[in-house]
């Protein structure tokens, strides 16, 4: 069966929060549990979810804000998943500081993600495609079963991420979405970090920052 998808807005920066599961067999992945998450674990307990997998798209601090509260609700365990390019970022706070907001630094992942790798989730599969620019361990995850990518804080609706901040890189950015989003089939949705839903043709013709053609050299 296809893997379902809920998308939870949470906190002051309106991230969004995403879950994932296989109701068959109540698998399920939590990826970047921000601010506000206690909405998100009380769908989980309804629903008589297994978290499996507690997936980050990059170590920035507004995607795991909520990963100590989650972590206190499930059982059993999840396992924490990070690109390892971002495990210094993880460490120092996640910019944090930078920011002023008073987060406190998680423990160390248990899974270190690698391009392509895939997970599996009740049967189906979730693939890890490495996607820096916007910090240097960026992923996103593919769904292949329900025709749907999550993009992070790389790919919005008619934007991208800042490349701003520390591991930033404009020009790796752009490399990332072109080779990891714009390839896939047109009608691929395209979940990001913040903000609504898009589809991977909707970026290619009309996002205002990346005014580029798959079918360019």
């Amino acid at each position: 069966m296809p893997l379902k998808i809920d998308v939870h807005h949470n906190g002051p920066l309106d991230n969004n929060c995403i879950l994932i599961y296989e109701p068959t067999q109540h698998a399920a992945a939590l990826v970047d549990p921000s601010f506000g998450i206690e909405q998100v674990v009380q769908s989980i307990q309804e629903k008589q979810l297994s978290v499996r997998y507690i997936l980050f798209t990059h170590g920035h601090f507004d995607h795991f804000a909520g990963l100590k509260y989650a972590l206190s609700r499930l059982d059993p365990a999840s396992q924490v998943a990070l690109h390892p390019a971002d495990l210094a970022l993880w460490r120092d706070g996640g910019g944090s500081k930078k920011f002023r907001f008073s987060i406190e630094t998680p423990s160390d992942p248990d899974l270190l993600l690698d391009h392509l790798q895939t997970l599996d989730l009740g049967g189906e599969q979730i693939e890890v495609r490495h996607t820096p620019g916007h910090s240097a361990g960026s992923v996103c995850f593919y769904l292949p079963s329900c025709g749907t990518i999550l993009t992070g804080d790389l790919l919005f609706r008619r934007g991208v991420g800042r490349t701003d901040l520390e591991d930033g890189d404009y020009g790796q950015l752009v490399n990332s979405i072109r080779s990891q989003v714009f390839t896939l089939p047109p009608e691929t949705l395209a979940i990001p970090g913040h903000g609504p839903t898009t589809t991977v043709q909707e970026e290619i013709d009309e996002n205002p920052y990346l005014e580029l053609k798959t079918d360019e050299p």
